[in-house]
């Protein structure tokens, strides 16, 4: 078969958003390209990924450790990693994607998040990434549609923060009442998110789970959760696993929401950017 180019998309994504833990996803217009070229040479990474070596990189080891020959593998990307918007996720994503066009085997998206989550180990990433959108895993990936009057704002921090180090803070029993507390801030939420209600949103994204766990890695998290709440949003709470905030507003406010986290952020000495990507329907493009 003749060698050509072959190119995959993959968003970021913000995934918990509060009391939707480890099961719900938003996809967002955040992106890392790959480009599998015909000819020859070391692997290139451009924008967010500069500095990342092979050992290091998600997508090759999704790819099969090494790419295919006769052909040079370069990457840029635009999703800051380590925030808690899904840049692994979407790496390997890519990885699994242009396996399967090099070896000219039909891409299935059920397929690729499949073996996707298993080697991330966080669906709840892997779903938007792979099918777009608001992503509910409930034993099997389930499309919902955020409501239109909704936007997302983010601020990330310069630091860095392991999911590993994250998941360490997490406790290892939860109470009934905690659990039941839980399920109910879950159920509003996803209420909230999809029929635009603020009341359901601000419960819904108020975590009792992770969230007072890790909150205490994010230097300024309470200021910045206040100055965005005052701005405008129904609630503030980590993106992910962190360092990242994300808050769900009025697409309208979203700007002003974004800009006071990161400047409350700021202040506390956690210096951070204001994000407000849009919503993307589409994961994976090829």
């Amino acid at each position: 078969m003749e060698l050509r180019s072959l190119c995959v998309r993959v968003p970021a994504s913000t995934s918990n958003l509060g009391a939707g833990f480890d099961c719900l996803g938003l996809a967002l217009d955040l992106w890392l390209e790959a480009d599998l070229a015909k000819g020859e040479g070391t692997t290139s990474y451009g924008g967010t990924l500069e500095g990342v070596t092979e050992e290091e990189d998600f997508l090759l080891l999704a790819l099969g450790g090494a790419v295919p020959p006769g052909m040079r593998l370069e990457v840029h990307s635009s999703i800051p990693l380590s925030r808690g918007v899904g840049s692994s996720a979407a790496a390997r994503v890519a990885g699994l994607v242009l396996a399967r066009l090099a070896l000219g085997v039909p891409v299935e998206r059920d397929a690729i998040f499949s073996s996707a989550q298993r080697l991330e180990g966080h669906p709840d990433n892997a779903g938007p990434a792979v099918y777009g959108g608001l992503v509910l895993i409930a034993g099997r990936p389930t499309k919902l549609r955020l409501h239109q009057s909704l936007g997302v704002a983010l601020a990330l921090p310069d630091q860095r923060m392991s999911t590993q180090a994250a998941r360490a803070m997490l406790p290892p029993r939860m109470s009934r009442e905690e659990t039941v507390a839980q399920a109910s801030r879950s159920a509003a939420l996803l209420l909230g998110l999809t029929l635009g209600d603020g009341d359901l949103i601000q419960y819904g994204m108020d975590d009792r789970v992770a969230v007072p766990h890790r909150k205490q890695l994010v230097r300024g998290y309470d200021a910045a959760v206040q100055a965005g709440i005052d701005a405008g949003a129904f609630h503030v709470t980590l993106s992910g696993a962190g360092s990242g905030m994300v808050a769900v507003a009025a697409k309208e406010l979203a700007s002003d929401v974004a800009q006071a986290m990161a400047n409350a952020l700021g202040s506390q000495g956690n210096a951070a950017t204001a994000v407000t990507p849009a919503v993307v329907e589409k994961g994976f493009v090829t």
